[in-house]
């Protein structure tokens, strides 16, 4: 079962609770928020919706606003939805808690609730960005702006653990995201980081520009959030400009669908749990990604 706080985003609970619904075709999924709240949604969406026997309602009397400040709000909040979700996947009743609301809090309440894993000092958000030959992982995409060195070589190495653990790879190739190929490109950051890999274990390829990504160089690119979120925001509108092209010329429809993907979610990696964090503009069909994505996760391991 996927726990699903609905009250998060910019289109909660409405959007939210449709997506989980469209995914509840095939996948069990917890809805968490207030009841009557919930209730009334599905309601709207199908007068017979408890007909479907993979929908559950979780009462949670609170919940965190978008702007609110994070570590304050899960202090307060102890009914909150997203901290149910998270006790819920900690308990083991559900694989994984999503959640599109305050990012911030998510992933204070992630570490609250499920603690991190042995040797990393700060979780990563990770995700899939499309290339030319498939899609590469990238982190970090948010979570943590300001980094050093080691917190740079450790999101390589819980990048590869993914991907060998989940995917079956196979020595996954590892890049450094940076201005330049050049082992002396870079930040002040970049460099010590790539002193690091370099005498690493990893299959550390050297500086990436992104170029390389999209020319599916590596199968693992590390960077800080603020560089990563920056990565993340461009690769959006890029998609989502060659679907206009596509859409003006029937011709080149294939292009855009073939560069455009979403999984509706990025993950959460370092944490003692499985976390899918969700853009504050998902819609449902982004939940309804982040579901399945979720479910595909876990049922993998």
């Amino acid at each position: 079962m996927i726990a699903v706080d609905v009250m998060g985003g910019d289109f909660g609970p409405g959007e939210i609770i449709k997506g989980a619904v469209l995914a509840a075709d095939s996948i069990p999924v917890m809805l968490l928020g207030p009841e009557e709240i919930i209730v009334a949604e599905l309601e709207k969406i199908n007068p017979c919706w408890q007909a479907n026997k993979n929908i559950f309602v979780h009462n949670s009397s609170q919940f965190v606003e978008m702007h609110e400040e994070p570590l304050s709000a899960i202090i307060k909040k102890k009914q909150a939805s997203m901290v149910h979700a998270l006790q819920l996947v900690k308990e083991g009743r559900c694989f994984a808690a999503i959640s599109a609301g305050n990012s911030g809090a998510f992933m204070a309440a992630s570490l609250f609730e499920l603690g991190r894993n042995e040797n990393i000092a700060r979780p990563a958000i990770a995700g899939f960005l499309p290339a030319l030959n498939g899609r590469y992982l990238a982190l970090d995409l948010g979570a943590n702006t300001d980094c050093r060195a080691e917190h740079l070589y450790q999101f390589a190495h819980i990048g590869a653990e993914y991907l060998e653990k989940t995917l079956k790879f196979t020595n996954p190739k590892i890049g450094l995201l940076s201005n330049g190929q050049e082992d002396s490109k870079g930040s002040k950051l970049t460099k010590e980081t790539f002193l690091l890999l370099k005498n690493s274990q990893l299959n550390f390829q050297g500086n990436v520009e992104p170029y390389d990504l999209f020319d599916n160089k590596v199968d693992v690119v590390v960077c800080d959030g603020f560089s990563g979120n920056v990565l993340l925001k461009t690769t959006e509108a890029a998609c989502e400009m060659m679907m206009n092209f596509a859409k003006r010329n029937e011709s080149i429809d294939s292009i855009g669908k073939k560069i455009y993907c979403s999984v509706g979610g990025a993950m959460l990696l370092g944490v003692n749990g499985n976390v899918i964090v969700c853009h504050g503009s998902a819609k449902s069909s982004d939940i309804e990604n982040a579901v399945k994505f979720a479910w595909d996760v876990t049922n993998c391991k």
